[in-house]
Parts: structure tokens; C-alpha cells; sequence
């Protein structure tokens, strides 16, 4: 089963400036390549990632400062854009140019790769022994290395790793729960349980204006203005590492520290809902697309399933006692009374049941409580015995 690890990389001068090169030239070679695929789409003619690959060798041969960084590098590169093509044809955005601003990345697909364990250092083509962080170690075949950098000037390496001893376990038990995801609650669960959205872009949103301000204020292409505008990346760097640290602790509580099987999921389409300009920005900040590809990927590893069930299926307006559909719910009305069974629902916990129903119905599981952990269950059985 294939499996990313991402480690830190601490190069040296040499190293750093190898990388950069690096970088730079395969953006570059990105750029051209979608320039010339957008002209041959503009005219109606296909160019195919072999025919661009083709054109790389003559590039090559023509500027000798591009011989410097790997040739299947430079390739992986070329078939990015014939990939971002495809997915175009599939509904995702046109292809956009690559910008410098952004840190960067290159990937290193070729077998001349090699992790020293005992040493602590990376080698790729070109670029032998970088000191990597190696936080966790595993066995299995390197598929593929991409080094990246970010804004703020740091090295990380993500190696995607086919592990042959890593088999999924089929679940033995068939129990469901319905998650509910929103803004003031960033998850509510079917059994009743709430957890806060921590907002982290919201709490840093006062300070990220103060060092736009003071950067936008600065003269263009000054050592200040580079200065101050490293500060808003490092800020953030901080509000996205914030956030992906929580999407990763609850997904993992969720997959691997609780007894349930079948998650049950809204199949949200937030590109559409970030076209609300008043709650677009806390859509954006909540990563509801994030965490659920979270919770499909670790429930592959521990033999787990996620359904989504339908976009368009009424989960709040609906009432998970009787079935009536509440069509004038508001989305400031947090509880409403049901005007068939004249039932008290908190809109979110109803929603969440709904989500589980609907997943029940389509086959994925069960709504059998889940068992209570065993150290939970020591701790109940010695209060009796003492009371």
C-alpha cells in the first residue's frame, strides 16, 4: 500500500542553491510547456506529453545551464501539464502559469534515490547527501521523492513509499455515525457530541492586516518590502500548520481511537459555497475538503469506510423522527420545533442523525451504539463496586 511521508530537510549553501536551481528551471520548463499547450488548444491541435518531451530534448541541447538539473525531473514537470489538461477536460479550472513567489517543488521519479538511516541524509539525482529530519522510519520501496520549498524559505521532502507489509484489515464490525460539518461547530456527531471550530485564520486575522499594511506601504523591490512580506508568509505558514495539525489529531481520534466503521459524510461542494463573499472566508478557513479526504485515506489504513451521501439530500430541514421537511429553515435558526411530531431539534445534531439515516438506508452500516472503550468501562465497573 503506498504511503507519504513528509520530513524536513536542512541543506547546506550548496545544497539550498542546487535545489533552487532546481526548482526554478522546472517551473520554467511548467511554464513553457503550458504555453505551448495552451497555443495548440487555442488552435485547435492536441500536443501530447511524449511530443513536449520531445521538445525538451531540443531545449536542452540548446541552453546548457538546463544539462544541470535532472532530466526526469524536467519531465515529470512536462506531464504535470498534460495531467492539469486533463483534469481541465474533467471540470477543474484552466491550467495557470507557476509563480516564484510560492516556494516551489520538483519531483525526483527516477531509481537513483537513497535514504542513509544511520546517517540522517537524502540523496537525489544531482544532489548527494542533504541532512533530512527522519522523524519516522519505514520498509518498502521508494516510488518517488518531491522537494519542496515553502515561502518562507524552508526545505521538505515528501517520499512516496510502496510498503508491502502494510495490508488493509477488513472491518469486523458494521457500526455507522453521521457527521455533520459546519461553522460554529466545526464537526457534530449523530450520538450528540460537538467540536468547536477553532477559527485560526479569524484569531490572526487582526495581526495578518497590520503586517500587510506595513508591508504594502513599503517601496517595491526594496530589502524592506522582501522583509516584511517573509513576516505575512511566516504568519501564514503558522495559521495553515495550526489548522492542519487539527484536521490531523480529530481525524485520526475519530479513525483509529474509536470503535466506529462507517463514517457518514455530506458530499459538500465547497467551490460553490465560496462564492458567498459573507461566509467565504470562513469556508475557507474551517478546510471541510481537507479533513474529509483525511478521514478516506486513514480509514484505507485501518480497513474503514467513508460514505458520502447526496450534495442535495435536506439533512437539516429534514426531521429525523418523522420525516417532515421544514422547507422555511433559515440559516440563523439554530433549533426548531417539528410542526408534525412537535419535536425540539438542535438543527446540527439533526442534521448529523439525518446523514447517518441516509447512509443506513443506502446499506453502509449500522446504528448500534458503539462500545465504550475498556478502560472506560473499568472505570464504571469500580464506581459501582464502590458505591
Amino acid at each position: 500500500m503506498p504511503k507519504v511521508y513528509k520530513y524536513r530537510l536542512y541543506p547546506s549553501k550548496k545544497q539550498a542553491s542546487r535545489i533552487d536551481r532546481s526548482i526554478d528551471v522546472c517551473r520554467l520548463v511548467y511554464n513553457l510547456a503550458l504555453e505551448v499547450k495552451i497555443w495548440a488548444y487555442r488552435n485547435g491541435t492536441n500536443i501530447s506529453a511524449i511530443d513536449l518531451c520531445y521538445q525538451l530534448v531540443d531545449l536542452r541541447q540548446t541552453f546548457d545551464w538546463i544539462k544541470e538539473v535532472d532530466s526526469q525531473a524536467l519531465q515529470a514537470s512536462v506531464k504535470k501539464v498534460d495531467v492539469a489538461f486533463k483534469n481541465f477536460f474533467r471540470g477543474s479550472g484552466f491550467p495557470k502559469f507557476k509563480s516564484k513567489r510560492n516556494g516551489g517543488s520538483f519531483q525526483c521519479p527516477n531509481n537513483t534515490r537513497k535514504i542513509d538511516w544511520g546517517n540522517g541524509t537524502l540523496t537525489i539525482p544531482k544532489i548527494k547527501d542533504i541532512p533530512i529530519v527522519l522523524s519516522r522510519k519505514f520498509e518498502g520501496k521508494i516510488k518517488t521523492v518531491t522537494i519542496s520549498r515553502t515561502a518562507t524559505g524552508k526545505y521538505f521532502a515528501s517520499i512516496l513509499a510502496e510498503l508491502a507489509h502494510d495490508k488493509i484489515q477488513p472491518s469486523k464490525t458494521e457500526r455507522a455515525i453521521g457527521i455533520d460539518m459546519g461553522l460554529a461547530h466545526f464537526v457534530v456527531l449523530s450520538n450528540g457530541e460537538k467540536i468547536d471550530n477553532p477559527k485560526y485564520l479569524a484569531t490572526s486575522l487582526t495581526r495578518l492586516k497590520v503586517m500587510q499594511r506595513r508591508a504594502i506601504r513599503k517601496k517595491k523591490g526594496s530589502q524592506n518590502r522582501t522583509k516584511a512580506n517573509r513576516k505575512v508568509a511566516v504568519l501564514h505558514e503558522k495559521i495553515a500548520n495550526q489548522r492542519n495539525d487539527f484536521l490531523q489529531k480529530l481525524s485520526t481520534r475519530l479513525i483509529v481511537d474509536n470503535q466506529i466503521d462507517t463514517f457518514c459524510v455530506e458530499n459538500l461542494r465547497v467551490k460553490n459555497m465560496v462564492k458567498n463573499h459573507r461566509l467565504a472566508r470562513a469556508i475557507s478557513d474551517v478546510g471541510w475538503s481537507m479533513f474529509i479526504t483525511m478521514l478516506e485515506y486513514k480509514g484505507r489504513w485501518c480497513g474503514k469506510r467513508v460514505f458520502r451521501i447526496d450534495q442535495w439530500y435536506p439533512s437539516s430541514k429534514t426531521c429525523s423522527h418523522c420525516g417532515y421537511i421544514f422547507e422555511e429553515l433559515d440559516l440563523s435558526l439554530r433549533e426548531w420545533i417539528c410542526a408534525s411530531c412537535q419535536t425540539t431539534h438542535d438543527r446540527d445534531v439533526n442534521a448529523a442523525r439525518n446523514i447517518l439515516s441516509k447512509g443506513i438506508e443506502s446499506g453502509v452500516g449500522s446504528s448500534e451504539e458503539p462500545v465504550e472503550p475498556r478502560r472506560m468501562r473499568r472505570t464504571m465497573k469500580q464506581e459501582r463496586i464502590q458505591m
